[in-house]
C-alpha cells in the first residue's frame, strides 16, 4: 500500500516538473505561441507572443482571440480569421495532413508570419488551435531590397518593349496588303517573342512583389462569370496554335465574391496558361466555376502528362519545375503557380491540384463567398459625339506617336504632349474627351498633372486612363482618381477596349432600380 502511495506520489513529482519545464521552455522560446480553445477563447500566451502583439498575458488569457487580432493590418485580421474558421469548420483534414495554415500579418512597421495548426488528443477529439507567431520583419526588408532591384531592371527593360511590340501589332496589322507570307511570318516570330518576354517580366515582377507585401488588392464586389469568359477569350489563340479544345462550364448563380478582379482574373490566366503548355496538340483545356460547400469554386483540367504526387506537394514553389514539364519541353519560369497560390491565398481562399491515374490533371482553388450584390441597373443612353479628342500624354516620343497613329485608325481626334504643364493647360483650352497619361514626365508627375485636374471643377469629369511602366500600387492615390491603369507594354486592343468602354460610360446615366416598397 505505501509503495502504491509512494509511487503516486512521485508520478505527480514528474508531472508537476514536466509542467514547470513545459513552461519555462515556452517561455523561453523565440517564436511567438498561442493556444485557443473550441470556443477561440486564450488558454496559453507565451512571453514572445506577448511582446509581438504588444498585450498584458493577464488582460488576453480567457478572452475571446479575436481580442489579439485589434493591432492587425485589416487584410491581416480578415486572413487569420479566415483560417480560423477553416480550422474550426474541418480541424481533422489538417491534422492528418500535418500541414499547417500560413499566413502574414502586419503589426505597424513590423512582419509576423502566423503557422495555424489544430490540437488534437490521441484519440482524435478537437481541443482548439495553437498558433505560432514568428518575426519575419529582416527577412521582408530584405526581400523589399531585391525587389526594388528586380523592379528598377523590369521598368527599364518595359519601355523599349512598349515600342518594340506596339510597332510590331502595327506592322502586322498592315502585313498582309504590303508583304509577302514569309515576311509576315518573320514578324509574328517578333511578336510571339516580345509576348514572351513581357510574360517573364510579369511573373518576375509578381513574384518580388508578392515575396516582399507590396501588392494591394482592390477588393470589390466580382462576379466571377465574367473574369472567366474574359481569360477564355484570351487564351483561345494559344490553344487554337496547339489545336486545342477549350471548354468552358459555368454554373448559373454562383454567387460574388469580394476580390480584385484583375488579380483574379490572373489566377485563371496562369492556371489556363500552364495547362495550355503542358497540354500537348490535339488535347482538350476545360475552365469551369461552380459552387461548393466552402464558397465559390473554380478548376482548369487537361489533358497533360500526369503529375507525380511527388511533384504536386512542389509545384507551387517558385521556379520548380516537374519532371513532366522538362520532359515535354514545357516552357514558362516556373513562377505562374506560385503566383497563382499566393493570390488565392492572399483573397482568404485555397488552391490544390490533383491528378487522374490515367493522365490529366485539374487545377482547383475556391473562395469564400461573401457577397450577393443585385445587378437590377436602369440605364439611360445619351447619343455619343461623332469625334472624341484624346489628349496623349507620354514623354517617350515613340510611345506617343504610336499610341497617337492607331487611336487616328480608330477615328479618334489626338493632341500629344510629353509635358504635364501643357496636358493641364490643353484641358482648359481644348474640348478633351478622355486623357491617357504617363506618370513620368520631364516637368512634373503624371500624379500632380491628375490632382490638378480633377481639383479644377471644369475639368473634373474628364476621365484620366493612366498608361505606365509604374505599377498600380506604385502609383498611390492617383489610381482612385484614374478609370483604369494599363502597364507597359500592354496590347494596343488593350487600350481601345479601355477607350472605348470609359467613353461609353462616362457618356450614360446610371440610376439602381429600387424595389415596390
Amino acid at each position: 500500500m505505501n509503495k502504491n502511495v509512494q509511487t503516486t506520489e512521485q508520478n505527480k513529482k514528474h508531472r508537476d516538473a514536466m509542467l514547470l519545464v513545459e513552461h519555462a521552455a515556452l517561455a523561453s522560446m523565440s517564436d511567438g505561441v498561442v493556444v485557443s480553445d473550441g470556443e477561440g477563447r486564450v488558454l496559453v500566451l507565451n512571453r514572445a507572443a506577448a511582446r509581438m502583439l504588444k498585450v498584458d498575458p493577464d488582460t488576453v488569457l480567457g478572452h475571446p482571440v479575436s481580442t489579439l487580432f485589434e493591432r492587425f493590418s485589416a487584410r491581416g485580421r480578415m486572413t487569420v480569421s479566415q483560417a480560423m474558421e477553416r480550422l474550426c469548420a474541418d480541424p481533422y483534414s489538417y491534422g492528418q495532413s500535418g500541414k499547417p495554415a500560413e499566413t502574414i500579418i502586419e503589426i505597424g512597421t513590423r512582419f509576423i508570419q502566423a503557422h495555424l495548426a489544430p490540437v488534437l488528443t490521441d484519440v482524435g477529439e478537437f481541443w482548439g488551435i495553437v498558433t505560432v507567431l514568428r518575426d519575419i520583419t529582416r527577412e521582408v526588408e530584405a526581400d523589399r531590397s531585391r525587389s526594388d532591384f528586380v523592379s528598377n531592371v523590369s521598368h527599364e527593360l518595359r519601355l523599349p518593349l512598349t515600342a518594340i511590340k506596339g510597332y510590331c501589332d502595327l506592322l502586322l496589322h498592315d502585313a498582309v496588303q504590303v508583304l509577302d507570307q514569309e515576311h509576315v511570318r518573320f514578324l509574328q516570330i517578333v511578336q510571339n517573342n516580345a509576348d514572351h518576354l513581357v510574360a517573364l517580366i510579369n511573373d518576375l515582377l509578381d513574384i518580388s512583389r508578392v515575396e516582399s507585401y507590396r501588392l494591394d488588392l482592390d477588393i470589390r464586389p466580382v462576379q466571377l462569370e465574367q473574369v472567366v469568359r474574359e481569360v477564355a477569350d484570351t487564351i483561345k489563340p494559344q490553344c487554337d496554335l496547339k489545336k486545342l479544345r477549350l471548354m468552358v462550364e459555368i454554373e448559373p448563380q454562383v454567387g460574388m465574391v469580394l476580390g480584385d478582379p484583375n488579380r483574379l482574373g490572373q489566377v485563371i490566366a496562369n492556371l489556363a496558361n500552364y495547362a495550355c503548355n503542358a497540354t500537348p496538340e490535339g488535347g482538350r483545356i476545360k475552365i469551369s466555376l461552380s459552387s461548393s460547400e466552402e464558397g465559390v469554386q473554380v478548376s482548369v483540367s487537361d489533358t497533360a502528362a500526369r503529375i507525380s504526387a511527388e511533384n504536386r506537394a512542389r509545384i507551387f514553389q517558385r521556379f520548380h519545375r516537374t519532371e513532366e514539364s522538362l520532359a515535354h519541353e514545357v516552357h514558362g519560369t516556373g513562377l505562374e503557380l506560385p503566383v497563382a497560390r499566393i493570390l488565392v491565398e492572399m483573397h482568404g481562399g485555397r488552391l490544390w491540384v490533383e491528378s487522374e491515374t490515367e493522365g490529366g490533371n485539374t487545377f482547383t482553388f475556391v473562395l469564400p463567398r461573401r457577397v450577393d450584390v443585385p445587378s437590377d441597373i436602369s440605364v439611360e443612353e445619351e447619343k455619343p459625339s461623332e469625334t472624341n479628342t484624346v489628349l496623349v500624354v507620354e514623354d517617350d516620343e515613340d510611345i506617343a506617336q504610336l499610341i497617337a497613329l492607331q487611336l487616328r485608325r480608330e477615328g479618334f481626334e489626338v493632341l500629344t504632349t510629353a509635358y504635364g504643364e501643357e496636358a493641364v493647360s490643353l484641358v482648359q483650352t481644348e474640348p478633351i474627351d478622355l486623357i491617357t497619361l504617363d506618370m513620368m514626365l520631364p516637368d512634373i508627375t503624371g500624379m500632380e498633372v491628375l490632382h490638378r485636374i480633377k481639383a479644377d471643377p471644369a475639368t473634373a469629369e474628364i476621365p484620366v486612363i493612366i498608361v505606365s511602366v509604374l505599377l498600380p500600387e506604385q502609383t498611390g492615390d492617383a489610381d482612385r482618381e484614374a478609370i483604369e491603369h494599363i502597364t507597359k507594354p500592354f496590347a494596343f486592343e488593350k487600350l481601345m477596349e479601355s477607350i472605348r468602354r470609359t467613353l461609353d460610360v462616362s457618356k450614360k446615366k446610371v440610376a439602381p432600380v429600387l424595389a415596390p416598397q
